[in-house]
């Protein structure tokens, strides 16, 4: 035969192909490993395939085929670089995996470390970028006011100046958290119950130092600031600033439905809290002490307290669930669509967290203060809460509420001021009430003849402004003067009087 003899491999039914000399030379460059001549051959796969021991070739009947050094040394070459190649191959495929899984680990990181930055980035904005935060500085020196005992006008005054910016950052982290858990229902409960978050801490410190009347003041005043003060300055605001080239003649229309809906609350409330007063002074109480009589109108405060805070939950449901559109405005809901939260919700949740903690301290430094206060400067406790108190939680939303008046968003200004003022009215003064009945605190409900009086007359007044659903800068100004009246009646009343009731 011309052409070598069928060989076998050490594997039971594979053989080799019948290939001439020069054909097995070149096929062995790509497949196999020949030994020295006279030995045996290794065919070597170059996927990875076992090496199997063959027969040395059989020579052809011609003659002893004899190959050359020259041309085993540039086969072996030739097969140690092609050995070489799979090996390389290998080598930079396993780099290219680790590359690309390196790539793959940096492309998902990426995402959370820029959202990282961004959210701290977002918050030390909101932390840092109003004028107002300067103000935190007191902080610190109301801190060391009261462990050193500066005196109580310091501790009072830098407390105080410290407790606005915190206010403001509390409303901001709640309004992130709201925008970020995505849910209108739950934004809207948030807003609604921490809106006045400072409000209730201060409440709950003042309860503690049982300073009952101070109590009543500061969330009279937080309504009557948000009833007459806010609105009457965004009004008037909101009237002198031109639009469209316009001044003369300016009326600013808002939402009728909406702001009826919320003076008709008011209303509840005060009758809420003229009730308990009338039950006080009526003659048939007359057979009863003093004590028996608080204690008869404490009791029907808590009863009462209860029924108004069902009315809230009711006034809720009525503004975010069954009739929400009734309180949506154009540009409303231009605020909400572009609305988009600078943190993440746990960012929002840390904030308030943090800033809740710096208001407890200084609310409870602030009002250890107030004796002290009263005695050196001669103001009235009165005046504090009525007037002063008030502005510590109310500061930063008044100019918001101005600000939206002279945009033109009435509708927001609306929502913030009669809306504040109703949301103090149904749910703080009555979780005030409970609050101290926890405490042990006989917080009630009978507000006193004068406070009840200018009450029902702020509610009046508003009532009979908001009633046509247009403003002018005039209407503005008979509110303010509304305000300053009842401020300066305040600044009057005597101390004696308001002594708290053993």
């Amino acid at each position: 035969s011309s052409h070598f003899a069928r060989p076998r491999l050490g594997r039971p039914g594979i053989r080799l192909p019948l290939l001439p000399p020069r054909l097995a030379m070149s096929r062995l460059s790509e497949r196999e490993t020949y030994a020295p001549l006279g030995g045996q051959r290794t065919s070597k796969l170059l996927d990875g395939g076992c090496g199997e021991v063959l027969p040395a070739p059989v020579p052809h009947r011609r003659g002893s085929i004899q190959i050359s050094k020259e041309l085993v040394r540039a086969r072996r070459q030739s097969i140690a670089s092609n050995d070489a190649v799979p090996a390389a191959a290998a080598t930079e495929d396993k780099a290219d995996d680790k590359a690309e899984a390196v790539v793959a680990l940096a492309a998902m990181s990426a995402p959370a470390a820029a959202a990282s930055r961004s959210s701290f980035a977002a918050l030390v904005g909101i932390v840092l970028a109003d004028p107002i935060s300067i103000l935190l500085l007191a902080w610190p020196f109301g801190c060391a006011s009261y462990f050193r005992a500066w005196g109580d006008s310091w501790t009072f005054w830098l407390n105080f100046c410290a407790m606005v910016p915190l206010a403001k950052l509390m409303g901001d982290a709640t309004e992130e958290l709201a925008v970020g858990l995505k849910s209108e229902a739950i934004g809207g409960l948030l807003n609604a119950t921490f809106g006045n978050a400072v409000e209730m801490i201060l409440t709950v410190q003042t309860l503690r130092a049982g300073e009952l009347n101070i109590v009543k003041g500061t969330l009279l005043g937080s309504i009557l600031s948000n009833l007459l003060l806010v609105l009457g300055m965004s009004f008037f605001a909101g009237g002198l600033t031109r639009h469209n080239g316009k001044v003369m003649g300016k009326e600013q229309c808002f939402s009728k439905e909406a702001a009826l809906t919320n003076m008709t609350m008011l209303f509840l409330a005060s009758a809420t809290f003229a009730l308990p007063t009338v039950l006080f002074n009526a003659e048939s109480m007359n057979a009863y002490s003093p004590e028996d009589k608080h204690h008869v109108v404490l009791s029907a405060s808590r009863w009462c307290s209860i029924y108004i805070m069902s009315a809230y939950v009711a006034f809720l449901i009525f503004q975010l669930g069954t009739h929400a559109e009734l309180f949506k405005s154009e540009e409303g809901e231009e605020e909400e669509e572009d609305a988009k939260a600078s943190l993440s919700p746990t960012s929002a949740m840390l904030l308030l967290f943090v800033v809740t903690c710096f208001v407890a301290a200084s609310s409870e430094w602030l009002v250890s203060s107030i004796d002290g206060l009263v005695d050196s400067w001669h103001i009235s406790k009165a005046f504090i809460g009525i007037v002063l108190l008030p502005i510590v939680g109310n500061a930063c939303e008044h100019a918001g509420a101005i600000r939206m008046a002279v945009a033109e968003k009435v509708d927001i200004t609306i929502g913030i001021a009669i809306g504040s003022s109703t949301q103090v009215a149904l749910f703080v003064v009555p979780f005030s009430v409970l609050i101290g009945w926890v405490l042990g605190q006989p917080m009630d409900l009978e507000f006193g003849s004068m406070d009840t009086t200018v009450m029902l007359f702020a509610v009046l007044i508003a009532f009979s402004i908001t009633t046509d659903g247009s403003s002018n800068w005039f209407e503005g100004w008979m509110l303010m003067i509304a305000y300053t009246v009842i401020a300066t009646l305040y600044w009057f009343v005597p101390e004696a009087p308001l002594a708290e009731v053993a």
